[in-house]
């Protein structure tokens, strides 16, 4: 086989000519390699003059360009300092409004705690849902006129419980209706019950309990904690327990502890016997568990989690090693600043070491961090007993007077608690933190970090305040806020292509940036990073430590912006520099800091007013919209008989994106966008849209034009497209045949948009993917358009005012490719002659987009099979497995 490749440089693709010699004994072939390359270039011509032909005819790219340089545009000059005042004033009015919310809770808690319930209360547990409705702010169904409480497993008195007064559940309602993209609130307890608003059907009542919660520790106990879990896995952990073994119910209660913490404490874990053991973490990062305390961010947590799952019982019981080893990850941990640090440490023997060189090595290691390191010891089994009780209480206190280590200087006495049912185990261990509260200290409102909502709200946060009542934690009181709707005036902000905003909090960690995915697309709890791994611009450390103080301020600098190819993980990122502003300021009722970055001299650039037809303005709704008769089934969707495009819009082009989100679209409401859109005249008053969003729909239209008729079957193609479209950076997406999209699709997060952003001018490819409307496997073929200039001549650095899109079928795409030359060996059309050459189209980041064997993915689970399956056409890379017999070739550039 001698494969030869040729650079079509129109869109950033390779495409491939493989050619296969045949010898048979009753044959003989030459071929002539001089007579192949120009067959390959004569591929390759033709392929970009169908790619060119099918942008022009089918997608109307040239067509729209020139229709937009013909449009006007207003620049208006914007003040970076007035915009990011007015940002920072909004983002502190809306954390202050429902800070109030949560204070206004709070205070109706500690008047009406100890008041006899007159509320209807049910368990969250056992309701049934006709009472309850489908709500889009709480994504499930709930009962907004009520509250539910559900008792936790590990309640230390269940049959005991307070029930919170009807005040209460007045106020929550209250809330609600005053902030109403207000999501849970709640109150948890020292009994181990939560009541929750709305009243809504819970999942997890076998194992939640709110005192193990990051939300209510954080409240409870201010300051971040260092804190070292130490555990006991010699041979006498073995001892079974009912069904399980003293070592699994220890190894549940480490887990729990892990889980009460937030990111902002950092952790270690140690397990010891006769030797130590520690998390040696990944190769890139191991000093992240093996020397150092480790942030108790999600991934770190989930990694210490399996390595405890991964423990085993053997040997002996030697303390001084792993204390050695606890007292080492807490010092080279220390970093300035006032954090609680604390070493957990459960045990089931007395040491086999000396005792006496146990309390010296807690001594002179503590000593070393000024005695601020408390112990808390867990004893049971043998070390519930005499001499256990006593080498533990010792330790806790560190006081080693009976064995001949007296106390020097004042240290911070943790506690011993013995454990004689082992069930108990977890309760008392994941409840270390009361040691540390202080109902002397001025308790103030905690916001958490942002971490992914277990109801698909996407990212959250939380934000809880104790009720401590005549100097005794009671509970903690908390609301949950998501981030969309408390920062979407920033991350919707409109600033242009390289000009956007970031914020971060009180450590330097990015909690919105154009990097990060949007809050809506997590799907997973966050990556927490620090905004210097990546803003990198020069000079920007100056920026970061003002950030971080608190402060406000102004630089020039060099930016660097940097954008997907597509999907990142999987196509890389183009860079761009550019001569920038940061402008700065803090939100000082949270502890975060806004900054936006806006290019030098930098303009806001709009469509001027156009006119709308009267009567061609269309919503993706067609469930909402009277045209039964003209609904028709396209694939596996509902679309129209008369092919007409479809507009939706996504949060970005409302001015209350979450309003939008939160609410149910009707009918009325789709009839008022539509009224809005059509309107001549100005008649019609806007119903919640940006500024510059019915300006685009209009201009938008206009591609409408340039599309073949859903009906036209004279192309001859047309059957090969299923969809054609457009999108815009302000949230406007047109497509024909119309029908309806997800309520959070947004065109500009698209893979096929950012390819094209990526590429500016160049007509690009996506990788073969599943069509979500029963078009089977397609790629999709997409070209920007730029804002208009009236001379008709264009820049890559102009700025990109929409995306153009056309889905393929994998049959067509092949189909182009096959239909000239040489590249037709697996052709379905009979009018061609067969060759032996197999030829494929290769993305720029190494990714196969066009192939034969795409066109009919093997369903088989044949895993020698050389063809490739349903489940791995997407995302083939030509390093990984590839569909061609096991034979050497040659590489030759053509």
């Amino acid at each position: 086989m001698l494969n030869l490749r040729m650079d079509f440089k129109l869109a950033g693709f390779l495409l491939y000519a493989l050619l296969t010699f045949l010898w048979m004994t009753d044959i003989s072939a030459v071929v002539s390699l001089k007579n192949v390359n120009e067959q390959s270039r004569y591929v390759a011509e033709n392929f970009a003059k169908e790619l060119l032909h099918v942008a022009s005819e089918e997608l109307g790219v040239n067509k729209l360009q020139a229709y937009y340089d013909t449009l006007k545009y207003i620049e208006t000059t914007k003040n970076g300092h007035l915009i990011v005042e007015q940002l920072s004033e909004t983002l502190e009015q809306k954390f202050r409004e429902r800070l109030a919310a949560l204070d206004k809770l709070a205070k109706i808690l500690h008047q009406s705690y100890n008041s006899e319930s007159t509320a209807e209360i049910e368990n969250c547990c056992d309701l049934t849902t006709e009472t309850h409705e489908e709500d889009t702010r709480f994504r499930s169904k709930v009962n907004v006129k009520k509250f539910c409480l559900q008792v936790s497993p590990d309640s230390p008195n269940p049959k005991n419980i307070t029930l919170l007064h009807n005040s209460v559940l007045r106020q929550m309602i209250a809330n609600l209706e005053s902030i109403p993209s207000l999501k849970w609130q709640y109150f948890g307890d020292e009994n181990g019950v939560s009541t929750t608003f709305p009243s809504t059907l819970k999942q997890d009542c076998n194992v939640y309990d709110p005192r193990y919660r990051p939300w209510y520790v954080v409240a409870s106990t201010p300051l971040p904690k260092n804190i070292v879990v130490v555990l006991d896995t010699s041979s006498s952990m073995k001892a079974k327990h009912g069904n399980e073994t003293v070592l699994d119910l220890a190894k549940l209660a480490a887990k729990t502890v892990l889980g009460t913490l937030s990111p902002s404490d950092k952790v270690a874990f140690i397990s010891f016997a006769a030797e130590v053991e520690i998390p040696l973490g990944k190769s890139y990062a191991s000093h992240c568990f093996s020397d150092h305390l480790a942030d108790a961010v999600p991934s770190n947590i989930a990694y210490l989690n399996s390595h405890i799952d991964e423990r085993g019982a053997y040997g002996s019981t030697f303390y001084t090693d792993a204390l050695e080893k606890a007292f080492m990850f807490l010092k080279n941990s220390e970093n300035g600043g006032t954090r609680d640090k604390v070493i957990l440490f459960l045990t089931d023997g007395i040491p086999t070491d000396s005792k006496q060189m146990v309390m010296n090595t807690i001594q002179q290691r503590n000593e070393e961090l000024n005695n601020g390191v408390m112990i808390i010891t867990y004893g049971l089994g043998a070390a519930a007993q005499k001499e256990g009780r006593e080498i533990l209480t010792s330790m806790a206190n560190q006081d080693g007077t009976l064995y001949g280590v007296p106390p020097r200087g004042q240290v911070r006495k943790g506690q011993y608690i013995e454990i004689q049912n082992p069930d108990e185990l977890r309760t008392k261990m994941a409840l270390y933190y009361a040691l540390f509260f202080d109902s002397r200290t001025k308790h103030s409102p905690k916001v958490s970090v942002p971490y992914l909502d277990a109801w698909g709200l996407g990212l959250i946060t939380t934000v809880s305040l104790p009720i401590v009542i005549n100097g005794q934690l009671k509970g903690v009181v908390g609301l949950d806020l998501t981030m969309i709707d408390l920062l979407e005036d920033v991350l919707y902000l409109q600033k242009g292509e390289l000009s956007y905003a970031f914020i971060i909090d009180d450590r330097g960690r990015a909690v919105l940036h154009p990097l990060l995915p949007s809050p809506l697309d997590v799907f997973e709890d966050p990556i927490l990073i620090n905004i210097t791994d990546i803003e990198r611009g020069a000079d920007f450390e100056q920026v970061y430590t003002s950030m971080t103080k608190g402060s406000a301020g102004t630089k020039d600098l060099t930016a660097v912006r940097t954008f997907s190819k597509g999907e990142w993980s999987l196509e890389g990122r183009v860079t761009k520099t550019f001569s920038a502003t940061y402008y700065w300021k803090p939100i000082e009722v949270i502890g975060y800091s806004l900054c936006l970055v806006l290019t030098k001299d930098f303009k806001q650039i709009d469509l001027a007013s156009l006119v709308s037809s009267g009567d061609d303005f269309l919503y993706h709704r067609l469930d909402l919209i009277e045209r039964n008769s003209d609904l028709c089934r396209y694939y596996n969707t509902s679309s129209l008989r008369s092919g007409r495009s479809t507009v939706k819009f996504a949060a970005e082009a409302f001015t209350d994106p979450s309003r939008y989100l939160d609410t149910e679209e009707t009918a009325g409401r789709v009839r008022h966008y539509t009224k809005f859109m059509n309107d001549r005249i100005g008649f019609v008053p806007n119903p919640g849209f940006k500024s510059d969003i019915r300006n685009n729909v209009i201009a938008t239209r206009q591609a409408e034009k340039y599309w073949p008729s859903f009906h036209r079957l004279d192309s001859g193609i047309q059957h090969w497209i299923p969809w054609r479209y457009i999108g815009t950076y302000n949230g406007v997406f047109r497509r024909i045949p119309g029908g309806m999209n997800h309520k959070l699709y947004s065109p500009s997060m698209r893979p096929w948009f950012k390819k094209a952003v990526g590429n500016p001018a160049k007509l690009t490819f996506s990788t073969p993917y599943l069509d979500a409307f029963g078009a089977g496997y397609v790629i999709t073929l997409s070209q920007t358009i730029y804002e208009g200039r009236s001379s008709g001549v264009h820049a890559e650095t102009d700025r990109i005012a929409a995306v153009m899109g056309a889905d393929f079928t994998l049959d067509y795409a092949y189909h182009l490719l096959a239909r000239h030359g040489i590249c037709n060996s697996d052709s379905t059309d009979e009018t061609l002659e067969k060759s032996d050459i197999r030829c494929f189209v290769m993305d720029n980041s190494g990714f196969i987009v066009i192939h034969a064997d795409f066109r009919k993915p093997d369903s088989s689970c044949d895993n020698n099979s050389s063809h490739f399956s349903h489940k791995n056409v997407e995302n083939v890379h030509i390093t990984g497995k590839f569909g061609f017999r096991r034979i050497c070739f040659r590489l030759l550039k053509v």
